[in-house]
């Protein structure tokens, strides 16, 4: 098998994936900012702004999955090579923390947001307001970890 045209192939699609992955995180940054200037005034503009970040978690599962099975199939034809590194080892853990945070605690608080927009019963404004600081913290940490991951990738080191 000719690793000179896979593995620059793998590279570039290894890349589309955190690209997407970054990409989408913070589009969906700023439609939450948006989302939060039109909260309090006016609930039907920021339904539709809220329904705006209901794909988002679709692409970044296709970025994800882009950046793990051609890492794996980087990591196949370079035989591991990298594998043993210590900055990449460091890149992996931090690609792990993205991939829970965005599931485990991400994911939650938007469900959580937006049966809270649906439910015509009034919200409890100090749970709203929870959640805008839970997702701002979700979404900080979020950036930081896909520019160490970047970081990591550029700058390795033994």
């Amino acid at each position: 098998m000719n690793t000179s045209l896979f593995l620059p192939a793998l590279l570039i699609l290894h890349l589309t994936g955190l690209t997407i992955m970054a990409g989408t995180t913070i589009v969906d940054f700023t439609v939450f900012k948006t989302f939060w200037k039109h909260f309090d005034d006016d609930t039907e503009k920021s339904k539709g702004i809220l329904a705006g970040t209901s794909k988002s978690s679709t692409l970044i599962g296709i970025g994800a999955a882009l950046l793990v099975i051609t890492g794996i199939g980087m990591m196949a034809l370079t035989h591991g090579v990298f594998g043993e590194q210590l900055w990449f080892r460091i890149k992996i853990g931090i690609v792990l923390v993205l991939m829970l945070n965005g599931i485990f605690f991400g994911r939650k608080q938007g469900e959580e947001l937006r049966m809270i927009m649906n439910n015509d019963k009034a919200y409890l404004a100090e749970r709203v307001d929870q959640i805008k600081v839970n997702l701002n913290i979700f979404f900080t940490v979020q950036l930081i970890l896909f520019f160490s991951i970047v970081f990591l990738s550029v700058f390795k080191f033994s």
